[in-house]
């Protein structure tokens, strides 16, 4: 006779196996006889039990699964991207320098060259439909011509279109600035559109708004009748967007004829009768003596 004592652990893992009849009957029968129960009866209480708790551990196990699984099955439904989301997400194509400027090709031929610390992005699909992109700092682009997709730039405050063209942007300074040199562009800014031709400079500030003007190197015709020396060098001043210094005593010298020609050439035409010559003192000033 094998004999096996009870303790106060066993008696909650079996009343936890669903009070079966049969467990429930030998417990009550094992406890009239002192807590004795043959070698048989004992096997079979133990293995029912060892099968009792295995598939409660089963269940256990399972129940945790669930409990992973379920919240992140409804967190990826939640989460899953819409068609739109997934066009936002598109992949895009950055071009950025940090210390040193660098030249970049595009996908449609072009070629930019940014200044440091600018940045150029461009959709995966730049190409396929239209040449959009965005653009932060300063840089001299050449733009690969195709009449039938206009490469247009979002520079922040306004926006620069070209064909096929060879321009300079600055988006960074206070003065914004496209100055060109090959082509045509159109630039757009506060519900006002400027087109340039070579040569040609558009800038805003906020003092000054827009301006459009030329390079020193740009030929234009002027007409002076009769008017001083001092008028005639506003009008050069303005077209230019330059300081011209001279004499106080030649301001109201008469000034009259059809000039053509670059602002060097028509400065020197107006100022020779007086002895005037040029002499550059910088980018944005010269002065006559």
């Amino acid at each position: 006779m094998h004999f096996r004592v009870f303790s106060l652990k066993d008696f909650f893992v079996i009343a936890n196996m669903n009070s079966e009849k049969d467990f429930e009957e030998t417990w009550k029968e094992t406890s009239k006889g002192q807590n004795t129960i043959d070698d048989i009866t004992d096997k079979r209480i133990w293995d029912g039990i060892n099968h009792k708790i295995k598939k409660k551990k089963s269940g256990r196990k399972l129940y945790w699964i669930a409990a992973v699984l379920v919240p992140l099955f409804a967190l990826m439904l939640i989460f899953k991207p819409s068609e739109d989301s997934k066009r936002n997400l598109e992949a895009k194509y950055v071009f950025e320098t940090f210390g040193v400027k660098k030249n970049f090709k595009l996908p449609d031929g072009s070629w930019v060259e940014l200044e440091p610390n600018s940045k150029l992005t461009l959709s995966e699909k730049f190409g396929e439909k239209n040449r959009e992109v965005m653009f932060a700092g300063q840089g001299r682009f050449n733009v690969a011509k195709d009449k039938t997709k206009p490469f247009r730039i979002n520079a922040g405050e306004f926006f620069v279109q070209v064909l096929g063209t060879q321009f300079f942007l600055d988006q960074r300074s206070e003065e914004k600035k496209v100055e060109l040199f090959e082509g045509k562009v159109k630039v757009e800014h506060a519900d006002k559109i400027t087109y340039l031709l070579p040569k040609e400079i558009w800038r805003t500030d906020e003092k000054n708004g827009d301006f459009h003007f030329y390079t020193p190197e740009k030929q234009k015709d002027f007409t002076f009748t009769n008017i001083n020396y001092s008028e005639a060098i506003k009008q050069l001043e303005e077209t230019y967007d330059i300081k011209i210094v001279y004499p106080a005593e030649f301001k109201n010298k008469k000034v009259s004829g059809a000039f053509t020609g670059n602002l060097n050439e028509v400065v020197s035409v107006i100022s020779f009768p007086f002895s005037l010559k040029a002499e550059k003192i910088n980018e944005k000033e010269i002065i006559l003596k």
